[in-house]
């Protein structure tokens, strides 16, 4: 015995029910919608349709009539048309035009199969020409997985939208909402979209009961400060909307307090940005001459580019980033292999608009230190000071008072040494003091103030790389001393799990490097520059270090060989991802920054 099937005999079945539709032969049924009657078979819609067998099955009478006719009040013609079609042949004829109503048709019905197919049309369909259609469609049907889709492809053709004063004014509301809401806005400058808003209110009278709910979605802040007085001397915005005048004033008062925008970011001075940069800053050449570049990359480092100066050319500094700002500490501006006269200045930059601050110095000289974040406090520690002696002392800094104080003593005074954060703790590992290389880990509670002697790395080493992430805090590469003179790299990789409080080692790494830099983000750390041992040569590889599968990748080259140097990852302006963010750079003394002025805000509400 056995089970046997046809390949054609499914095909056949519908041809010989749709023929029979066509004939109106045996049907039992009209379906009627908009005026228009469609004879059709009970069994069949039965079959398909959930609604349709919930009506016959239970014998239903309602919505029946005297004639045995069934009226669909809220489905076209045409989509119950389209409908039926399906159902009797098991193909459905759709297009941007048909689509909402077969919708609508096979809701009313029931017909899941259809409904499927609908959304599968919409994603398949998809392009930069008609997204906006598709968004509007997905918005009645409801799906949010295509209505992201399709919002995704309107923010990567925005511009077109935007840059098109036909396309801009016909865009509805909720579309120039959506596009305005959007974290990334690639290649369009927060000026542009701002133009862009105004223009859409301003093309029709009825659209300005709109204007708060459009202009709130505008960052002003990141507009710069000439730009944005310009605009309101051409726009006369506080005439048109009395919430504008708010959003105009904070945006002021961000522009003229620079030192308490740290305490006062809002989601509107949040840079639009999809993910951060690698971020490079200064270091020494090959010919030892001291960089003031900053270069940046995407996450994959396949190409480089300039972003802006540091104000002093620098080496053996630190950086930090906090609420997308970055704040560069100490080091040296001239050469120096003694590190007598190393610096104390501190500098917050502002990728918004490419704009250096001199903050409060910090209370001690520092070099070959560490710097990092703990609760938005800046903790800088250890490091060589005046006259090339070593350290021990910890400073923080709460940039909300621009003021620096002593935190807490290290146990030994050290430089050379690397460091990392993990859940609230920061980490010091190996150093260089008392004329040895050393393998100690040491951990500091900000809240306690206090150090603790954690287990010893395997290895000791200075001038090597430290990061942290889920997957635990790494060590990378540095140096050691063999016997009393000759230096040598340390190749191992070694993994420490603060819960155990053990040190793991891993399998050997292509990264044989000194005084490079390092930054984190996720599963994956960046390694940077560096100086190679044998040939005594800086270097400029750059490679990436997969974490999770302990995987090795090179990526692009840095512009130049470099040691000394250091890097983060921060978001930047996409409005200047393609060249320099140098254009308007400007630098100023925390004590001497004039008092804020609203005189042009106040102007304009006396216009009103």
């Amino acid at each position: 015995m056995g089970s046997l099937g046809s390949d054609t005999y499914l095909e056949k079945l519908l041809e010989g029910i749709s023929r029979l539709r066509t004939q109106k032969a045996l049907c039992d049924v009209t379906l009627e919608a908009e005026g228009v009657c469609f004879p059709a078979h009970k069994i069949i819609l039965a079959s398909a349709s959930n609604y349709c067998k919930i009506l016959f099955v239970g014998n239903a009478t309602r919505m029946g009539s005297a004639d045995g006719s069934i009226r669909l009040n809220t489905v076209s013609a045409v989509g119950l048309s389209n409908v039926l079609s399906f159902i009797y042949s098991n193909k459905l004829d759709l297009s941007l035009q048909n689509i909402e109503e077969t919708f609508k048709a096979a809701e009313a019905l029931l017909v899941g199969e259809v409904i499927k197919l609908c959304f599968q049309f919409l994603e398949s369909c998809l392009s930069g020409e008609n997204c906006m259609d598709i968004l509007r469609i997905a918005k009645k049907l409801g799906p949010i997985e295509l209505r992201e889709k399709a919002m995704c492809y309107v923010g990567q053709h925005y511009k077109q939208f935007l840059g098109n004063p036909q396309s801009l004014k016909d865009l509805d509301r909720g579309a120039l909402c959506e596009i305005l809401d959007r974290t990334t806005t690639d290649g369009s400058s927060e000026l542009e979209l701002l133009r862009a808003a105004v223009s859409w209110l301003q093309h029709d009278r009825t659209r300005l009961q709109y204007m708060g709910d459009i202009l709130k979605r505008i960052r002003f802040p990141l507009i710069p400060f000439c730009d944005l007085q310009r605009y309101i001397q051409e726009v006369p915005l506080t005439r048109l909307d009395w919430g504008c005048c708010r959003l105009l004033q904070d945006a002021l008062i961000h522009h003229f307090q620079l030192c308490t925008q740290l305490s006062r970011q809002t989601p509107h001075t949040a840079l639009r940005s999809a993910s951060p940069a690698l971020l490079i800053a200064g270091g020494r050449t090959t010919t030892n001459s001291i960089c003031r570049e900053m270069w940046a990359a995407e996450q994959s480092c396949s190409t480089w580019r300039k972003v802006g100066d540091l104000c002093v050319p620098l080496y053996n500094h630190c950086i930090v980033v906090i609420d997308d700002f970055l704040f560069v500490l100490g080091g040296q501006s001239t050469f120096d292999p003694t590190g007598k006269q190393p610096l104390n200045e501190v500098f917050r930059f502002d990728p918004c608009n490419a704009s250096w601050l001199q903050l409060a110095s910090m209370l001690q000289r520092r070099t070959r230190f560490h710097a990092d974040v703990l609760s938005d406090h800046i903790f800088v520690v250890g490091g060589g000071t005046l006259l090339g002696t070593l350290t021990h002392t910890v400073e923080s800094y709460q940039p909300a008072a621009n003021k620096w104080e002593f935190a807490a003593p290290l146990p030994i005074p050290i430089a050379d040494h690397a460091g990392a954060t993990h859940k609230g703790i920061l980490y010091i590992s190996g150093g260089f003091s008392a004329g040895r290389t050393l393998p100690d880990t040491f951990s500091f509670l900000p809240r306690l103030r206090r150090w603790m002697h954690n287990r010893a790395m395997t290895f000791p080493r200075c001038d090597h790389g430290m990061a942290a992430t889920k997957d635990g805090i790494f060590c990378i590469g540095g140096r050691t001393l063999k016997g009393v003179e000759q230096w040598i790299h340390v190749s191992e990789t070694e993994c420490y799990c603060p819960v155990s409080d053990q040190w793991t080692t891993l399998t050997l790494s292509p990264f044989s490097r000194c005084q490079f830099s390092i930054a984190a983000h996720g599963s994956v750390l960046y390694l940077t520059g560096g100086g190679l041992l044998q040939h005594m040569q800086k270097d400029d590889s750059v490679f990436l270090y997969d974490t999770k599968g302990q995987v090795w990748k090179k990526a692009s080259s840095l512009p130049r060989g470099l040691v000394d140097h250091t890097s983060c990852m921060i978001k930047l302006p996409q409005a200047n991802a393609a060249g320099e963010m140098g254009r308007g750079t400007e630098f100023c003394l925390t004590s001497k920054r004039e008092k804020p002025s609203l005189s042009l805000l106040a102007a304009k509400r006396q216009e009103k």
